[in-house]
């Protein structure tokens, strides 16, 4: 670089597109690597292009008194706008107090709850106990379903289980559950019949061979023949285990039928498949789509959203459809969105109905810095900024095993 003009840059001016030249005070707000060679005048090599900032900082603490030795007092920056896991992970306790989310304690005895459950039913064929049990954790989390804003900042939440099944069975239970309260706001019965559905849904998979379900390739036509039987399967097992509920067995058997008539196993198409199933194959998808598996990667929520969508009136209810929109939004909670001012941040949830105008936890600024105190923008009331794209989801963790949709 020589005399690079690095070194004679006025604060934040831009090289390039998003290459800041960031003073040396101020390095430890931003993540991203060094745009380019940083020499002495003598032509000595003191940061090769491409160093990790975050990383230089802390294997070389004393490295901002060399550079300024060397008469450097900015740095070329190429700004990364990527919000970490760990950074998430501070969005959600941070915004914790303003709104409420799932205790991770309730998620994880459901999650093991439904393990077991599968185990006993794998062996045994029934499980009259932990069906029980399972009951009561689901009476328990349909409580926090009602309690809940923003459910979708709950979902994949859960991350000590590597077993997609059981992950699953939760996400399905809290969204399904939630959505009965859009459906019908104030029938808590409902709430509970479908979070408990939820849990059971895919209860027929633990009689599906291992070597299927967990298959890391596409089924052939004839495993996914053996798929599909999970569904008589788990209305079996659910019987024998002492669910007599109807609309419980509903969402086990029928939460793969299709609007249009498509689906299985009994081909039922519009009104003739249950309330009760129609809202699991919603919420079923959803979760299916989001998640990351050993076969695909995750879709986002939003690209989810729109698929749904796009399938209203042919595979799905169009009311339930409309339901999941109203709950989740265009840009649903934990999509990471960059503003019109540059600026970056965690959609937290919506307000004031418009779907195009959410919440917004800011964790990178117009400048490209990690500010020290983070703030939450509701959108709808400010007229001059809005979002210019979204750049990806956070919250689910990878999770394996199979869900045909």
């Amino acid at each position: 670089m020589g005399e690079s003009s690095a070194a004679q840059a006025a604060p934040w001016e831009t090289s390039g597109e998003n290459v800041r030249y960031v003073p040396l005070d101020d390095l430890c707000h931003y993540r991203g690597r060094v745009a380019e060679d940083i020499l002495s005048e003598d032509g000595a090599l003191l940061l090769p292009r491409g160093s990790d900032i975050p990383a230089i900082l802390e294997s070389m603490p004393g490295i901002t008194k060399t550079l300024r030795r060397w008469n450097r007092e900015f740095i070329p920056v190429q700004v990364s706008s990527d919000i970490t896991e760990k950074e998430f992970e501070a969005v959600l306790r941070a915004i914790e107090p303003k709104t409420r989310t799932l205790d991770p304690n309730l998620a994880m005895r459901a999650i093991h709850q439904v393990e077991e459950v599968y185990s006993r039913i794998s062996e045994d064929g029934n499980s009259r106990e932990g069906i029980e049990t399972l009951a009561r954790e689901a009476d328990r989390l349909a409580r926090e379903v009602v309690q809940t804003p923003q459910i979708l900042l709950c979902l994949g939440k859960v991350k000590d289980s590597d077993e997609y099944t059981f992950i699953h069975s939760l996400n399905v239970a809290l969204l399904s559950g939630y959505l009965a309260s859009i459906l019908h706001p104030g029938d808590e019965e409902l709430v509970k019949t479908m979070t408990f559905g939820g849990l059971l849904h895919d209860l027929g998979k633990a009689k599906v061979p291992p070597e299927i379900l967990n298959k890391p390739g596409r089924l052939t036509s004839e495993e996914f023949e053996v798929m599909k039987t999970h569904a008589i399967q788990g209305m079996v097992s659910a019987v024998a285990s002492g669910v007599d509920d109807r609309r419980i067995l509903s969402v086990v058997r029928n939460h793969h039928e299709r609007w249009g008539g498509d689906g299985y196993p009994d081909g039922l198409k519009e009104n003739r498949i249950s309330l009760f199933a129609r809202i699991a194959a919603v919420a079923d998808v959803f979760d299916a789509l989001t998640a990351k598996r050993v076969y695909k990667d995750p879709m986002r929520s939003r690209e989810a959203v729109s698929m749904i969508l796009e399938s209203s009136g042919s595979s799905f209810d169009g009311a339930i459809v409309r339901a999941l929109l109203v709950s989740v939004g265009l840009y649903p909670p934990g999509t990471v969105v960059e503003l019109s001012d540059y600026s970056v941040g965690v959609v937290t949830g919506v307000r004031n109905k418009d779907l195009l105008r959410p919440q917004v936890f800011l964790s990178v600024d117009p400048r490209g810095r990690r500010p020290d105190t983070p703030t939450i923008i509701d959108l709808s009331l400010v007229g001059n900024i809005f979002i210019r794209r979204s750049l990806d989801d956070m919250g689910k963790g990878v999770v394996y095993g199979r869900d045909e949709t």
